[in-house]
Order: C-alpha cells, then structure tokens, then sequence
C-alpha cells in the first residue's frame, strides 16, 4: 500500500505530526484513529506543561497503566496484553514526539554532540555505510526518521510482532525503506548485525524485567561502535518495573541504571559528554 510521505520527519510540529499518525492508523486500517489521537494531543499537553497546569493523565491511560501496575503488584504475573490496547497507541505516539524526536534531532546536532554529532563516532573515513538498529521503535516515525538523515544505511526497527504497532509499522516501512524485525529473530541473523553501527533504544530498557542481561544480549550481538540510550528506569508507567532483576538478584530502579552504565564499561563503552539537555539521552562509545 502506498501512503503520504513526508519528506523530514523530524522537522514536523507535534500537531501537524498527530494529524499524519491519525492519517497512518487510518490507512493501516486501525479504528477509533480519532480517540487514539484525542487521547494522544491530551498526553501531549500534559507533557508540555510539566503538571504546572493542572492537567491530569487521561483515564483511558491511566486504566491502562492501572491494569498493568494490579496485574505486577498484585497478581505477580505482568500482563503483557496491555502491549496490544488500540490506546496504547497514543502513548506510543506521545514517546516519538516528545522525546524520541528530539534524540534524534540533538545527536546529530554538532553544538550538542561535539564537534560533529554522532556521525563520525559510528564510522571511519572509510566507512559510508552500514546499519542502525531501532530497539522497541513503536509507531515506526523513528526508524523512518534514522533512514531518512542515513539514506546509505540499513535501518532496522524492532517491535512486538502481531500488535498495533507492528501493524502499522508494516505499512510505513515498506514507504520508507526500513525494516521491520521481530527481536526474537535476532539469532537468525547474526552476521547481519555484526554491521550495526548505531544501536537507539529511547524508553526501552525499561520495559524488560532484566535489561541489563538484555543489554549484554545486544552488545554481544550487535559489537555497535554507538548505544544512544533513553532509560527511565524510576517512572512509573505502563511495562515499567518497579524493581529489576539481574542473575537473579533484585535491583531498585536507581540500582539498576548504575549497574546498567557499569556493564556498558565493562564492555569497552565510554560515556560521551554531550551538551544535550539534562544528559538525555546518553551516548556510549566503543572505539575497540
């Protein structure tokens, strides 16, 4: 199927960006796109007045983040269905907008990310090619975006298979030339990933019981030059644990984002100093 395409993603206002997200769930062929958008322009505004207006979370989000939440704390066993809500869509959206957008836009920003963005961090003189891999890329604008500033590259974007997201992803990657993976086909493809360059995981980590053995996971399978990572190991919300496990010893949130950047250390990664704002996201480097 062929869509509208907008030519620079990143560039697109937050309200301009909703209008082409609802036109996309349309096209995908996903109902209630007008709700789904509602609810996200609600989060939106939320975010963007960081609760100094009185703004309260949505309740269709908030029963979402609810039945999440009873289904660890009380049930003790997570459930993963909340993945696959419709609604769940616009917080989707709000985590490309207000945060993944700008990622995207501040590591190649040369006055963020001295003296010249990310790019020859992931790549010698030599190089002009290679591959991106887009951890958890929700609605896909993120892996359409990295293909976009990248054209040379393989992006590829990682996602739940048989849920929304995937979904539409499958439409907006076939417009934008990325490609859609299921993670847990990653050990079929092992000399592909060796030729990662850039692994981008905003808000990802976190939605795994155990992330830092996810990350060892990663950085054994992929020997990236470039993590740029965005955890939110501390907030609440929906898939985020309220404690995390590692070889099966359990970790507070703040625990486990330092043992987090040890690992990355321990692996050969230093963390850059960048300019970005309140260090987010982070960008690790591998010069081995």
């Amino acid at each position: 199927m062929n869509i509208k395409t907008i030519p620079n993603l990143t560039a697109l206002s937050s309200r301009s960006g909703l209008g082409y997200f609802c036109y996309l769930l349309d096209q995908a062929g996903i109902s209630d796109s007008k709700k789904i958008g509602n609810v996200a322009n609600h989060t939106m505004a939320l975010l963007k007045s960081e609760g100094k207006q009185g703004i309260k979370a949505h309740k269709d989000l908030m029963n979402l983040e609810d039945r999440w939440y009873e289904s660890l704390r009380v049930k003790k066993d997570p459930d993963f269905s909340v993945y696959n809500e419709k609604i769940y869509l616009s917080e989707v959206w709000c985590c490309w907008d207000f945060y993944a957008k700008k990622y995207i836009k501040d590591i190649l920003t040369p006055k963020l990310v001295p003296p010249l963005g990310i790019k020859p961090y992931m790549q010698d003189k030599h190089d002009s090619d290679g591959m991106i891999l887009d951890l958890g890329n929700g609605i896909g604008f993120s892996s359409a975006a990295f293909k976009q500033k990248f054209p040379k590259h393989v992006v590829i974007g990682t996602n739940v298979e048989d849920s929304y997201q995937w979904k539409l992803n499958k439409i907006i990657s076939k417009n934008y030339n990325y490609e859609l993976w299921n993670p847990e086909t990653f050990d079929n493809f092992s000399w592909t990933l060796e030729k990662v360059q850039l692994v981008f995981a905003s808000e990802y980590f976190e939605h795994f019981e155990t992330p830092v053995e996810h990350l060892i996971y990663i950085l054994n399978k992929t020997k990236t030059k470039v993590l740029v990572a965005a955890n939110a190991f501390g907030a609440d919300s929906c898939g985020h644990f309220d404690c995390y496990i590692h070889k099966g010893k359990q970790y507070e949130p703040s625990a486990i984002s330092r043992l987090f950047g040890k690992v990355l250390k321990e692996h050969g990664y230093k963390k850059l100093k960048t300019k970005c704002w309140n260090a987010r996201p982070s960008i690790w480097i591998n010069d081995g």
